[in-house]
Order: structure tokens, then C-alpha cells, then sequence
């Protein structure tokens, strides 16, 4: 019994271990879980409050860029805002998700505008006025979670007239001179740019030769536009690099210095490595060689070059004809223009307006007789006789009728007429520089700007060089029969258009007959120094170049940025814009 009794003790306490450890292990297992549930629960958590805070980041980082976007718009029309115009703008966004607000939303100016000269990238050694802006957006979320993001916006105005060569959107620029030529100062392109040379030569004296810096947003081809081969299967579209069997290989090299004023040949381009038909594995390929070569000196769009817009507000928004939404850069204001777009034109910028030869604005009160007359002459290019109003600036300048930094504007807005604008007697400029500008053709008629130089500029649809010998008398007589004289010399920098876009088998006489002539030349030089701005294509004078022999034999053509702009810039010299996103910041 004794034995039984204690076999009984035994199973007892072996069952109360049993369900002890039952009991422990429930108890682990129920913490374990627990345990699991919490994480569950915090990881739900973290996700949750990250997903509120990415619905947060995203929504403020569209309220940034709707930032940016109204203080382009703001920047088009107005360069310097007043701290309250940019309180104006600061609109938040309308957000999708209610849920979400905007705690903060502010512009503001970060610094006061400042000169800056660029020392690194594609636009190094220009200068420019920068002024920094800070957007900032802060948006509340769900539960507490916030996103508070801050972007730096820089706006730099570059003037146009620190270009040797500036060729706008839509206006590729081609070079291609039948006589050397060597060009001093820097060019630019917001298109494509075209290269051959017709002259032979090579350093120190080549065909045709670039001392400095030459950049584009397009492309840089060695080839003529109208020398496209019209038996291409397919052919390439408007403004595209043409196929290999288009490139002429009757025109010679250009050479370009490099850094350290050493020229070198350029044989290659934005698309071939070698002519014909051998191309670049990849564009960096392409920007090795250019940048090794001419040691930054030769940038296309694959090496960050990008647009330098003039200051029309709607060249801003893509426009589909970019040169005739230049052109309005110097026309009169129209019904239905925006007051932002007639703000920028040069009319409202000129502080002496000429209008069908009625002055307004002159220092000198009476018209000194004959500074101001109407005069006709034949225009052989164009095959039609202009009607023009003289300004005899010899006369304004010496009675005192333009104010210090004069902006000239003068038009005549009957088209029957032809109307036309020509410069007489401008040899001497006033002592603080001068500016004309015009929506129609410009004449410039002998020495301007040759005795104590100043800063001048000359803006108009298109500008035609006379020299001092011309006659209005003959000027509808045969070519031979209208001699120039020379040497001739002008000193002021010019925006003007060519006629229209080269096409296959017609071309618009390139860069070097941009500047229009109407005479015989023979051996006579013309000296110009200045800076040539070619934004839009001509909208009255648009009859098409010639090849030389017909209305005009060309001067020897010598030409030079003037260096005077580096420092001194003529009065009303549109500036051009680049923007950058800089810094960006979170909170």
C-alpha cells in the first residue's frame, strides 16, 4: 500500500510540473505574440507616418516648383520686384488631398542684386546682375507629420551686347566667308551654329578663324545650311544636322583658339568624328574631344549649354516661331499686347520717340531745321523705293536735343510707304553714349560713332550700311554705277535680322552678310566694332540675299567685338536671362 501511495505522490506531482511548464510556456508564447503585435502595430505606425510624410513632401515639393514658376512669370515683366509684388505671387497651390494645408508659403529675396562674373561652366568669363530668391513651402499633413522644403532660385540679366555674336531661338547662325576672315569676340547660340570656311588659310592667318569663346544650346555642324543634299532618302527636318552626304568637303577648316591662344582646326563636329559618315560613339565622346582640343572653348547643348533668353516675356513659355516673338523686342506696341509684353519693348524704354516724323522728348524743345526730314531712295536688294526719316544726329548732338543715355525710338507706321530710318552725319555720338531703335529697316549712312568713340548701339527689322560716297540720285542705277568709298568705319553694336532661314540651295549670306550693303566696294575696307545680336528674322525687309555681283560687291570685311562693352554697355542694352535652380534645403 505504501509503495502504491507513493507511485500515486509522484504521478501527482509530475502532472502539477507538466502544467506549470505549460503554464510558462503560455506565458512566453503570449508574450511572444504580444510582442509581435506590437511590432506589428509600430511598424504600421512608422509606415503610416511615412507614407502622411511622403504625401507631405511631395505636396510641398509641388508647391516649390509652382513657386518657381510664378517667379519666372513675375521675373519676364518685372526684373527688380518690390518685396510686396513678391508677397503677391506667393499663391500656394491648391493641394488634391483636403486633408492637407499649407502651414507656410512665402518668396522672398534672398540677397540684393549683385554683379557676378561667371568662373566656371559654359558661360564662363561673361558677367551678369544676380539676384538670389527663396521660395518656401511647408505643408501640415495627417497626425501631426509636416514637410518644410526651401529651393534657391538664381536670376542673372546678361547683357546681349557682351557677345561678339549673339543668334537667338529659331535664327541658327552660319559662317562661311568668301575672303578671310578672324573674328575676336565671343559667340553665342540659342540655335544651331554652322561652320565652314570658303577661303583657304591656316595660322596665323586662316580662313576663317575664332579667337574666343564659342558656345550653343543647339548643335555645332561643319556644313552650310543650303548646301543640304536634296537626293537625302530621307531628308532631315528643319534645324536637325544633315545626313553625311550633304557635308561639302570643298569647304575648308575653321580654326578656334583654345585657352592658351593656340588655334587648331575644327574637323570634326557635334555629330561626325570624321567626314564622311563615321559618328560619334556617344555624345561624351564628342565633348571629350571638343573639350580637349580647345580646352573649353567650343561648348554645344552636350556639354550643359542652354538658352540665354532676351527679355520678351512670352520667349519664356516655348513660343512656336521664337524670331518673330523677338521681333517685338523693337516694335511698336499693338492692340492686344500684354502690359508685361509692352513694358519690355525698347519703345517704352526710349526716352526720345521720332513717329512719322513728329519728335517728342528732345532736350531742345524746336526741331533744329533739317535734323528731322523725309527722304526716298532706291533699295536694290529689296527692288523698291524706301521711304525714309533722316535723322541728322550731327545736329541733335550740337544743339542739345538728346538727353544723357539717349534710347532713341523711331518709326513710320505707314507700310504703303515703305518706311525706313537712315542716320546722317553721325560721326560724333553724344559724350554719354546712344541708342536708336526701329520696327523698320535701318540705314546707316557713313562714318557713325568714329570721332570720340562712345558707347552706341543701333537696333533695327534689319540694318544696311551706306557708305560715304552714296548718292540717294543714282541709287536705282545699275550696280556699277554706285561706287563706295572707304575706308568706312562704325562703331556701335548692331540687332538686326537676316532675311530668312537658309534652304536647300538658298542661303541668307551667313553671318558675314548679315550687315546689308548696296554698293560696289571694289578693295575698300569697312572697320566695324561692336556687337552683332541677330534674334529674329527680318519681318519688313525680306527680300532674299543675293550672291555678291548683283546689287552689291561686299568690302573687305573688318570686323571686331569692341571691348568697350565689357565694362560699358550702351544705353538700353536688353539684357538676356539665365535661371538656375541652386541650393535646395529641408527642414
Amino acid at each position: 500500500m505504501k509503495a502504491l501511495h507513493t507511485a500515486r505522490a509522484i504521478a501527482s506531482a509530475e502532472r502539477g510540473a507538466a502544467l506549470v511548464m505549460a503554464l510558462l510556456v503560455l506565458i512566453v508564447l503570449t508574450a511572444f505574440g504580444l510582442t509581435l503585435v506590437g511590432l506589428g502595430m509600430t511598424d504600421f505606425a512608422i509606415s503610416s507616418s511615412w507614407r502622411d510624410y511622403s504625401k507631405d513632401f511631395y505636396a510641398a515639393e509641388a508647391g516649390l516648383e509652382s513657386g518657381v514658376v510664378a517667379l519666372r512669370n513675375l521675373l519676364a515683366t518685372t526684373p527688380a520686384p518690390t518685396p510686396s509684388q513678391l508677397t503677391g505671387i506667393a499663391t500656394a497651390p491648391t493641394l488634391t488631398d483636403t486633408r492637407l494645408t499649407f502651414g507656410a508659403y512665402t518668396i522672398t529675396s534672398a540677397a540684393p542684386t549683385y554683379q557676378q562674373t561667371f568662373a566656371t561652366g559654359p558661360y564662363k568669363d561673361l558677367f551678369g546682375l544676380a539676384s538670389l530668391y527663396q521660395i518656401r513651402a511647408q505643408v501640415n499633413g495627417i497626425g501631426g507629420t509636416r514637410a518644410d522644403l526651401g529651393q534657391t532660385l538664381q536670376y542673372t540679366r546678361v547683357p546681349l551686347f557682351q557677345f561678339g555674336v549673339f543668334y537667338g531661338q529659331g535664327v541658327d547662325l552660319e559662317m562661311a566667308p568668301g575672303a578671310s576672315m578672324t573674328f575676336n569676340g565671343r559667340i553665342h547660340a540659342n540655335s544651331n551654329i554652322y561652320l565652314g570656311a570658303v577661303a583657304g588659310g591656316s595660322p596665323p592667318t586662316p580662313g576663317l578663324g575664332i579667337d574666343s569663346y564659342m558656345t550653343t544650346a543647339g548643335g555645332i555642324y561643319r556644313t552650310i545650311k543650303r548646301d543640304n543634299a536634296p537626293n537625302c532618302n530621307p531628308c532631315a527636318p528643319p534645324n536637325t544636322p544633315y545626313p553625311p552626304s550633304s557635308y561639302n568637303k570643298d569647304y575648308n577648316d575653321p580654326y578656334i583658339k583654345d585657352a592658351a591662344g593656340a588655334y587648331h582646326a575644327l574637323n570634326f563636329d557635334s555629330k561626325y568624328q570624321s567626314f564622311p559618315g563615321t559618328t560619334w560613339a556617344s555624345q561624351s565622346a564628342w565633348a571629350n574631344q571638343a573639350n580637349t582640343t580647345f580646352q573649353g572653348r567650343v561648348k554645344d547643348n552636350a556639354m550643359g549649354v542652354g538658352q540665354i533668353t532676351p527679355p520678351i516675356p512670352d520667349l519664356f513659355f516655348n513660343p512656336s516661331n521664337p524670331d518673330v516673338v523677338a521681333h517685338k523686342l523693337i516694335e511698336m506696341p499693338q492692340t492686344g499686347d500684354s502690359a508685361a509684353l509692352v513694358a519690355a519693348k525698347m519703345y517704352s524704354q526710349a526716352n526720345v520717340r521720332v513717329i512719322d516724323g513728329v519728335a517728342t522728348g528732345l532736350t531742345c524743345g524746336t526741331v533744329p531745321s533739317g535734323a528731322i526730314t523725309t527722304r526716298t531712295f532706291y533699295d536694290a536688294r529689296e527692288g523698291k523705293t524706301m521711304t525714309a526719316t533722316d535723322l541728322d544726329v550731327n545736329s541733335l548732338r550740337t544743339n542739345n536735343c538728346l538727353p544723357n543715355g539717349a534710347v532713341v525710338y523711331v518709326a513710320g507706321t505707314d507700310t504703303s510707304t515703305n518706311p525706313a530710318v537712315r542716320l546722317v552725319n553721325g560721326s560724333q555720338l553724344p559724350s554719354e553714349g546712344m541708342t536708336v531703335v526701329s520696327q523698320n529697316p535701318v540705314y546707316v549712312k557713313g562714318n557713325y560713332n568714329s570721332v570720340n568713340k562712345v558707347p552706341a548701339a543701333i537696333l533695327g527689322d534689319a540694318i544696311t550700311v551706306l557708305s560715304n560716297q552714296w548718292s540717294d540720285s543714282n541709287s536705282s542705277q545699275p550696280l556699277d554705277s554706285r561706287d563706295a568709298t572707304g575706308p568706312m568705319t562704325v562703331n556701335a553694336a548692331f540687332g538686326l535680322g537676316p532675311s530668312v532661314e537658309s534652304t536647300y540651295n538658298q542661303g541668307n549670306g551667313q553671318l558675314e552678310n548679315v550687315i546689308r550693303f548696296l554698293e560696289d566696294w571694289h578693295s575698300n575696307a569697312f572697320n566695324y566694332s561692336g556687337s552683332i545680336v541677330a534674334l529674329w528674322h527680318s519681318q519688313q525687309a525680306t527680300a532674299p540675299w543675293i550672291s555678291p555681283g548683283t546689287y552689291y560687291r561686299p568690302p573687305i570685311r573688318v570686323w571686331s567685338y569692341d571691348t568697350m562693352f565689357n565694362t560699358t554697355p550702351p544705353p538700353g542694352t536688353p539684357m538676356g536671362i539665365i535661371m538656375t535652380k541652386g541650393r535646395w534645403s529641408q527642414s
